[in-house]
């Protein structure tokens, strides 16, 4: 198990309790999910090196501290959105006060079954046609692959 796979497993533990004892085999969940994580990183890492711009006259010291920042941007963004999951009594969406009490149930209701879904203890063919837009709406494509809800997983199930 790598970094990522022990710190997702630790938060876990901790932050979301219960979640982690229902998870079958919590070894390969993490581990497979710290993989995951390495490779959005060295993914998203990788394309803002290549699509951003270079900079001129710029020393190698300098070179390689915006490199090492993009690279602590793009896995603070993974962290976010694989593994520091919120604990299930976070009520960061109910103090935003932009959102509708309808909005923050909406919003509620799918940080649990896309949670649900990481976690195995429910499979997208668990949910209607509806439902999957529901859990896709504005989720990133990454976070669709792991929970199944990608086009490609849904089409192989025959869901799409």
């Amino acid at each position: 198990m790598n970094q990522y796979g022990r710190l997702a497993q630790r938060h876990w533990q901790e932050f979301p309790p219960g979640r982690i004892s229902e998870i079958d085999d919590p070894d390969a969940f993490f581990t497979e999910l710290g993989i995951d994580v390495q490779d959005e990183v060295r993914s998203r890492w990788t394309a803002e090196r290549l699509n951003g711009p270079a900079v001129v006259g710029e020393s190698y010291l300098e070179r390689a501290g915006r490199l090492q920042q993009m690279r602590y941007e793009a896995e603070g963004e993974v962290l976010r959105e694989l593994v520091l999951l919120p604990a299930e009594n976070d009520v960061d969406l109910a103090d935003d006060p932009h959102l509708t009490e309808v909005q923050v149930a909406e919003e509620q209701w799918r940080e649990q079954h896309l949670h649900d879904l990481l976690a195995g203890r429910s499979q997208p063919r668990d949910f209607s046609a509806a439902e999957r837009a529901r859990l896709r709406a504005g989720a990133p494509a990454r976070l669709l692959e792991l929970t199944g809800l990608s086009d490609e997983a849904l089409g192989r199930q025959g869901l799409l």
